[in-house]
């Protein structure tokens, strides 16, 4: 089972899970699980900003382990926990792989920051932009969650994509339909794999009071989170 018999937790997450917006580290979900289980041994792998390409290509990708060996064959964990998506979802302005973009990027501030007024003044925000697409969503989910089952984790619980409140939403108005067309897919891996597991903790019945910004998630939030995993742990 791991080190001295301990289960091995690894959780997996973008900036959501990190402390700041309203959170020091002993606010997040994570701090608290390590503090309501001392007896598994917890490994994270957040990153600000991350998609679930993560999944698939960070670490490994040699004749040994693949591509994605940060995120499970480095650990082999019991069991992990997914929160990743609302930078996957996203609509952008402008498609992040277009060389418009990277041209626009290398520019000196003042310049690019032009630009993008320019930009944000004449355009929408559309998912058609979004950093991943859903089938590319789907994919590599899918392809994480067979190495998964290929290296016998337990069980695997996916943080659903938060619904965030009008302050993201003013902003992106497509943001919403966006979320629950990634979310079906969430759904899809539970239904396909039975030791998936789904929680959507930061859902629309809840109001601003638990975000910091209109999607990251401030203590109480952090505390709905952790509530939501715990009861899931409790279940292997």
């Amino acid at each position: 089972m791991g080190i001295g018999q301990k289960m091995k937790v690894l959780c997996i997450g973008d900036s959501l899970a990190l402390p700041g917006h309203g959170n020091c580290f002993e606010d997040t979900w994570f701090c608290k699980l390590q503090q309501a289980y001392p007896q598994f041994l917890f490994a994270s792998y957040f990153r600000r900003a991350v998609t679930t390409h993560i999944l698939i290509s960070e670490g490994g990708g040699d004749t040994v382990f693949p591509g994605g060996a940060d995120c499970l064959e480095f650990y082999l964990p019991d069991i992990v926990v997914l929160q990743l998506g609302i930078v996957d979802c996203a609509p952008r302005y402008l498609k992040q792989s277009s060389i418009f973009h990277k041209v626009l990027e290398r520019m000196p501030a003042r310049p690019k920051n032009f630009i993008y007024g320019i930009i944000k003044k004449v355009k929408k925000r559309s998912s058609k932009n979004a950093d991943i697409l859903p089938d590319q969503f789907f994919h590599y989910l899918e392809v994480y969650l067979k190495r998964c089952q290929k290296n016998n984790v337990k069980k695997v619980i996916i943080i659903k994509i938060c619904t965030p409140d009008e302050r993201m939403t003013v902003k992106s108005p497509e943001i919403i339909k966006s979320i629950q067309e990634y979310n079906r897919i969430i759904d899809q891996m539970e239904s396909t794999f039975d030791f998936v597991t789904t929680i959507d903790p930061l859902n629309a019945e809840h109001s601003s009071d638990i975000y910091d910004d209109g999607y990251h998630p401030n203590p109480q939030g952090n505390q709905l989170v952790f509530e939501e995993i715990k009861k899931a742990i409790n279940l292997v």
